[in-house]
């Protein structure tokens, strides 16, 4: 059923990819083409990333990008709780029973076996708009990252887990 759930990237839009992959998870009968998505999701364009600051917010308030997506779910014809938060890096990132976590990464599996920050540099300005990618994660196992990645169709199991700029944790209610 996990890997059934998988959706496919095309272009910058993996961040839309992980969330309708993990909204399929939590029940969603079906789920909207990925280029219509993205702009539901606040991208400028399709197969587009949402902004940087759509990720953020002042402390115990949801961030835009949490909005847009329960909006998204309860037109899909389930209601999500979703929020958004900054990771403390090096702390244990793992979702919470009932719960699917969309990590928004700096760093991790680029493809199986082969590591890196996905075209991202913090030194180099021009690549923040480009960089960094979003899975989603399903389980931590003894220390590795059980995946689903936009980039690589099927359940992924990355052996050491990535390095999460922020969290996406999404809750089906009731």
């Amino acid at each position: 059923m996990l890997a059934a759930a998988w959706v496919p990237n095309r272009g910058g839009a993996c961040t839309t990819a992980a969330v309708l992959a993990g909204l399929r998870v939590l029940g969603a009968p079906a789920v909207p083409d990925l280029g219509a998505a993205t702009l539901a999701l606040g991208a400028p364009e399709p197969y587009a990333a949402p902004a940087l600051m759509d990720y953020v917010s002042l402390p115990g308030r949801p961030a835009p990008l949490d909005r847009r997506v329960e909006e998204l779910a309860v037109q899909l014809g389930i209601r999500v709780r979703c929020r958004t938060s900054l990771t403390v890096p090096g702390q244990p990132l793992h979702p919470a029973a009932g719960e699917v976590l969309v990590a928004n990464l700096a760093w991790g599996q680029e493809r199986p076996g082969f590591y890196g920050t996905f075209g991202w540099n913090p030194l180099q300005p021009r690549t923040y708009a480009t960089g960094g990618h979003s899975v989603l994660l399903l389980a931590v196992e003894d220390g590795a990252w059980l995946v689903l990645d936009s980039n690589h169709p099927g359940l992924q199991r990355w052996p050491r887990p990535g390095l999460a700029l922020t969290a996406t944790r999404i809750n089906r209610l009731g």
